[in-house]
């Protein structure tokens, strides 16, 4: 039976071909199965590509055949989207050229959701194109990570206080912030027509915004080779004709190009330039101390420290520059203490440097060879930083001087009480004899042996008023030494004031009578107290009358009184009508044996009494004087003991 190309080449009688014939017929068969083979080895490789092939009529669309990986993608078998005609994208129906265009489609397939990239080629010599899709899903979503990174990116950039340019490999400005507009003063319209760097720095140049150049193309040039040369960032500075400072940072961008950023930094170094010059004043400063500064940090640390502490504590400089620890710096400063308050010391030391509370002592210091011991105060103040800083003074000359007044003060002190020891031993050991002697002199005026002459009766009444005045002198005397011997006890009362006055009028009567002197008393007769002991306050007031008396003028006059002073305080006061007190002598009436320069007067007790008795009640003694006018001299007492302590 013959083969399709045998009956082909077979005569029409059914007789078999010659052997030329049947030679040409062999090698068409094995040609045939050549192109078959052909066929199935390439069929199986395009099964065999991960992307859906496909072909289809380029006239009418039609579907001829697919491969494995299409039928995956919509989820049928091969055999039946060729049946169905299940399109993975529509066929464009144009034509061949317009088939060759790629284009984009999004598919479900496996419940997900897929972008296809798909490529269309007519196959020559058919009717036929060859369809081929590509899964850009992932791409996809890269790109809008991307745009959404490059968004991001941007917004940061625009909204940073930095000046920011990002130029091209064209060397075109490819973005600018709004900071860079506003620094360079340039018109936003302008810079988004992307000039190049070459234009923008011949702008600047025009409006002298970039810093003067002996040889500007020179400099642009150097700028615009950065575009090509620049590997490392460049770090400069730029000072502008304006006086502004500006930090220029440039770097290679990854893609080509250059990320220009400028920062005005004028401000900063200012302010760096203030702070250095604060620095070293306060360096200065601290080194011209004559106290010893050593700032300790939060470590325990030395971190500062001025030439006083060096020399304070003989320490050398390259012990204190490698910024020793406490521990080990007190070690060397323990050698200038003396050898028993040494562990004391270390203690001490490091508590100062390590703990943040304030403290304050003094350091003894072992004698040295030229001077004796040495001692050093020292205060610890905690700083905000967290370290410590510890000053040291030399008050040696201080501590002695303070010792000396001290041995002065004792001294004063003894001499003061062997004083009034001695005054009071005299006073005591002289009245003994002055009392007999006024006993003789009264026997003598009653007249108990016998009529004296009148000779002898001036001679016994002189006798009798100098051994009143001697014994007042030396009761006086006893009881200043008996105030400031601290001995003196007052017991106050509240007693009405005008019956006190008025009993001390009979005595100063009698002192005025002999100078003929008028004695007033000018005091309300109301319900007025006083509290004081009325024993003292009438021998102060007695002082005072005696002491007006006497610089006072024949038929001249003399006023006792009182008077409620402010805050229920009441006032004695004495006052006359003499020659007054020159200002000279008003401060030093007042001390032990002084007296006005008046030639009258006794021993100047009389007012260092009266100004005693009235401070130990808690008052005081006002004095007002006019030459020529009089003397009044007041006596303020307090209410009471309360008083007298809140005055």
């Amino acid at each position: 039976m013959l083969g399709p190309i045998q009956r082909l080449f077979a005569p029409r009688g059914g007789t078999p071909p010659d052997a030329r014939t049947a030679a040409l017929i062999a090698a068409l068969l094995a040609r045939a199965e050549t192109e078959s083979a052909e066929r199935a080895r390439v069929r199986a490789l395009l099964e065999a590509v991960p992307q859906p092939l496909w072909t289809y009529h380029a006239e009418t669309g039609r579907l001829v055949w697919c491969n494995a990986a299409y039928g995956a993608a919509v989820d049928m078998s091969p055999a039946d989207v060729v049946s169905q005609g299940r399109h993975l994208a529509p066929p464009p129906l144009q034509g061949a050229q317009e088939a060759k265009a790629p284009s984009r489609v999004t598919i479900v397939s496996g419940g997900q959701r897929r972008v296809m990239a798909v490529v269309r080629t007519p196959l020559p010599g058919t009717a036929d194109v060859l369809g081929m899709a590509l899964d850009i899903s992932r791409e996809e979503e890269l790109e809008r990570t991307t745009h959404r990174e490059r968004a991001v990116y941007h917004d940061l950039l625009e909204n940073l206080r930095s000046a920011i340019a990002i130029y091209d490999a064209s060397q075109r400005l490819d973005f600018y912030n709004a900071a860079f507009a506003q620094l360079w003063g340039l018109p936003e319209q302008w810079l988004d027509t992307h000039p190049r760097l070459s234009d923008i720095m011949d702008r600047l140049r025009e409006t002298r915004r970039l810093p003067e150049q002996a040889d500007f193309p020179r400099f642009r040039a150097s700028w615009v080779a950065m575009f090509t040369d620049l590997i490392e960032p460049l770090d400069d500075m730029l000072h502008l004709p304006d006086g502004t400072s500006l930090r220029l940072l440039v770097i290679a961008h990854p893609v080509g190009g250059l990320i220009m950023i400028f920062e005005d930094v004028t401000s900063r170094l200012a302010l760096e330039s203030s702070y250095n010059t604060l620095v070293a004043v306060q360096r200065e400063t601290l080194d011209a101390l004559v106290e010893g500064v050593a700032v300790f940090g939060g470590d325990g640390r030395l971190k500062l420290w001025n030439p006083a502490f060096a020399g304070l504590w003989d320490l050398p400089p390259e012990v204190l520059d490698p910024c020793p620890h406490i521990g080990e710096l007190a070690e060397k400063m323990l050698r200038r203490l003396p050898f028993g308050a040494r562990e004391a010391g270390r203690e001490t030391l490091r508590a100062l440097a390590l703990t943040r509370e304030e403290a304050a002592g003094q350091f003894l210091c072992a004698a040295g060879a030229k001077r004796g011991p040495v001692y050093l105060d020292y205060t610890s103040v905690p700083l905000p930083d967290g370290g410590v800083m510890v000053t040291f003074r030399d008050v040696t000359d201080a501590v002695r001087a303070e010792r000396a007044l001290e041995d002065k003060a004792r001294a004063l002190e003894t001499a003061e009480a062997l004083k009034a020891d001695f005054l009071a031993n005299v006073s005591y050991q002289l009245r003994t004899p002055l009392s007999a002697m006024m006993g003789f002199t009264e026997i003598l005026q009653e007249k108990y042996f016998g009529p004296l002459n009148q000779k002898q009766a001036e001679y016994v009444e002189g006798l009798s008023r100098a051994g009143a005045e001697l014994l007042r002198l030396i009761n006086d005397i006893l009881d200043l030494a008996t105030i400031e011997a601290g001995h003196m006890e007052l017991h106050p009362t509240h007693k009405p004031v005008e019956p006190m006055l008025r009993g001390l009028l009979p005595m100063v009567h009698g002192w005025a009578h002999n100078k003929q002197a008028e004695v007033v008393l000018d005091c309300p007769s109301d319900t007025l107290e006083v509290w004081c002991d009325v024993q003292r306050i009438r021998q102060a007031l007695l002082n005072l009358a005696r002491n007006a008396l006497a610089y006072t003028a024949p038929g001249g006059r003399v006023t006792l009184g009182a008077r409620a002073g402010p805050g229920a305080w009441v006032h004695l006061f004495v006052a006359d009508a003499g020659p007054g007190i020159a200002p000279e002598d008003r401060a030093r009436i007042f001390r032990p044996f002084e007296r006005a320069a008046q030639p009258r007067g006794g021993a100047g007790l009389g007012l260092t009494l009266v100004k005693s008795i009235v401070e130990m009640h808690g008052g005081r003694v006002d004095l007002e004087t006019r030459p020529g006018r009089g003397t009044r001299v007041t006596i303020a007492l307090p209410p009471g003991p309360k008083e007298a302590i809140d005055a």
